[in-house]
C-alpha cells in the first residue's frame, strides 16, 4: 500500500524538494566539517607557532656556566612557567644528566627519547602533570659553548584548546541547522511558487475534460505557453475527429437501414429455412446498426454545472407508469433535491430510460428507483442509481450475460436486448461502474455508480 508520503516522494514537488533539501543537507555538511577542520588546524597552528616562538626564546638565553651547567642568562617573562601545574611547561633534557625543568612541573618530569635526533622541530600530544593532554613542541640544539646536545622542550595543555573546539562546533551545528530550516523554507516557497503555473495548468485541464470550458484559457509563463497550445489544439482536433466519426457512423447506418428493410419486406411471410435465416441475420444487422448508432451519440462529456436529475427521474417513473397502465405498475421514485449529474442530459435519458424501461417490462407490479450521493474516497464526486423490480428476477450465473449486446434471456418479452448493453457503455465513458444483484423486491437490481456534481 502506497503511503501518503509515498505519493508525495512520486510527485514532481516532492522529488525537487527531496533532490533540493539532500544536496542542501550535503553541501551543508561538508561545509561544516570543511569549516571545524580549518579552526581546529588554525587553533593549534597558533599554540605550535607559540611553542616554537618559546623554544627560540629559550634558546636565545640560554648559557653552559663555568662548571658545564645549562642555564638561563635572564628568567623567562611568562609567569605561568612558575605556577605548579599551570598547564604551561619546559624542560631541557640531555643524556646521563639530570633535566632542567619549569617549576610548574613541579614533581612531574618528562620524558623524551633522546635516542632519536630532532634538529627539526617536531610536535606531539604527550601526557603531563596532573592527568593533563600536553601539546608537545621539542628540538635538539647544539650551544656554542658546549659540544653536548640539548632536547628543548614546551608543552601546554590543550584542555581550553579542546574546550574551545567543541564550543566552536556546538556554534557551528547550531549555525547550519538554523541555515538548512532557512533554506528549506526557501526551497519550500520556491517549489510552491515554481510549480503553480502546472497545478494551474491541470486544474485547467480538469475544467476542460468536465466541460467547465472549452479550451485552455490564461497567461501562461513562456515554457507553459508551447503545452497549452498544443493542448488546445489536441482538442480542437479531438472535437472534430469525434464530430466526423459519429458524422460518418450516422450516415452509414442509414444508408444501411433502407436496404435492410427492403430486404425484411422481401423475406416477411417466408417460412422457408432460407428465408428464416435471411429475416433472422438481417435483424440481427440491424440490432448491430441500432446499438452503433446510439454508441455515437454518447456525448461522455461533464456539462459544467451539472444535471438535476429529481425532476427527470419523476418524469420518466410516470412516463413507464402509462407504458404499463395494463399491469398497473407502480414506480417509487426517492431522489434528493441537490444530487445532481455531471454528465450530458441525453446520455442521462438514455441510461436510465434504457434500464427502467427493462425493469417495467420484467415487473409484476412495482418498479423502485433510489438515488443517492456516495461519500468515499474516490477522487470525484459519486451518485448510486439503484433500480429494482419484483419481476422474476435473474439467476446470478446469467446475470453478466445481460450486458452482452443483443441479448436476451426471453424472446417473448419485447425488446432488442441493446438496453443494459447501452447502459454499460455509457456509464464506462463516464468512469463509473454498471452491476447486477438480486433485489430486494425479489426480482433484479440494477446498480449504477455515476460522477455527481
Amino acid at each position: 500500500m502506497i503511503t501518503a508520503s509515498g505519493r508525495f516522494f512520486k510527485s514532481l514537488t516532492g522529488r525537487l524538494l527531496l533532490s533540493a533539501l539532500l544536496w542542501s543537507a550535503a553541501a551543508l555538511a561538508i561545509g561544516g566539517m570543511l569549516l571545524s577542520f580549518a579552526f581546529r588546524s588554525y587553533v593549534l597552528t597558533d599554540i605550535d607557532q607559540k611553542l616554537e616562538m618559546q623554544i627560540d626564546t629559550m634558546v636565545g638565553i640560554s648559557e653552559i656556566s663555568p662548571e658545564g651547567v645549562l642555564r638561563f642568562s635572564q628568567p623567562l617573562l611568562d609567569q605561568r612557567f612558575a605556577a605548579p601545574y599551570s598547564g604551561w611547561y619546559w624542560q631541557i633534557s640531555e643524556v646521563d644528566n639530570p633535566p632542567f625543568r619549569s617549576r610548574s612541573l613541579w614533581d612531574f618530569e618528562l620524558t623524551p627519547d633522546l635516542s632519536v635526533r630532532a634538529f627539526s622541530l617536531k610536535l606531539s600530544e604527550v601526557e603531563g602533570p596532573d592527568g593533563q593532554m600536553l601539546r608537545m613542541a621539542e628540538r635538539d640544539i647544539i650551544l656554542p659553548e658546549a659540544d653536548r646536545i640539548f632536547r628543548y622542550q614546551v608543552g601546554t595543555d590543550t584542555a581550553e584548546v579542546r574546550d574551545a573546539i567543541a564550543q566552536f562546533n556546538w556554534l557551528l551545528m547550531g549555525a547550519l541547522a538554523l541555515i538548512m530550516l532557512t533554506v528549506s523554507l526557501a526551497l519550500v516557497i520556491q517549489v510552491a511558487y515554481g510549480l503553480r503555473p502546472l497545478r494551474n495548468l491541470r486544474r485547467a485541464l480538469t475544467e476542460v475534460r468536465s466541460g467547465h470550458k472549452a479550451r485552455i484559457e490564461g497567461n501562461w509563463p513562456e515554457d507553459l505557453k508551447p503545452l497549452a497550445q498544443e493542448i488546445n489544439a489536441l482538442v480542437d482536433q479531438n472535437e472534430k475527429l469525434v464530430d466526423r466519426a459519429r458524422t460518418h457512423v450516422g450516415n452509414l447506418a442509414h444508408a444501411l437501414k433502407t436496404p435492410l428493410s427492403v430486404i425484411l419486406n422481401e423475406v416477411e411471410g417466408d417460412s422457408s429455412k432460407k428465408g428464416q435465416a435471411i429475416a433472422l441475420q438481417t435483424k440481427s444487422i440491424r440490432d448491430h446498426i441500432d446499438h452503433h448508432l446510439k454508441r455515437a451519440r454518447i456525448a461522455g462529456g461533464g456539462t459544467g454545472p451539472g444535471l438535476p436529475i429529481k425532476e427527470r427521474v419523476e418524469k420518466l417513473g410516470r412516463a413507464i407508469e402509462r407504458l404499463n397502465r395494463d399491469k398497473g405498475l407502480s414506480v417509487e421514485v426517492s431522489c434528493p433535491e441537490d444530487l445532481k449529474f455531471d454528465g450530458e442530459k441525453e446520455d442521462f435519458d438514455e441510461l436510465l430510460g434504457n434500464i427502467v424501461d427493462n425493469a417495467g417490462k420484467w415487473a409484476r407490479a412495482r418498479v423502485t428507483l433510489h438515488a443517492v450521493p456516495v461519500t468515499s474516497q474516490l477522487r470525484r464526486p459519486m451518485m448510486e442509481i439503484r433500480v429494482e423490480d419484483d419481476g422474476p428476477g435473474v439467476p446470478a450465473d446469467e446475470r453478466e450475460t445481460l450486458f452482452e449486446r443483443g441479448k436476451r434471456l426471453d424472446e417473448h418479452v419485447p425488446g432488442t436486448g441493446l438496453g443494459l448493453a447501452i447502459a454499460r457503455d455509457i456509464v464506462e465513458l463516464y468512469g463509473g461502474q454498471a452491476s447486477l444483484e438480486e433485489a430486494k423486491l425479489g426480482g433484479l437490481a440494477v446498480i449504477l455508480l455515476l460522477p455527481a456534481k
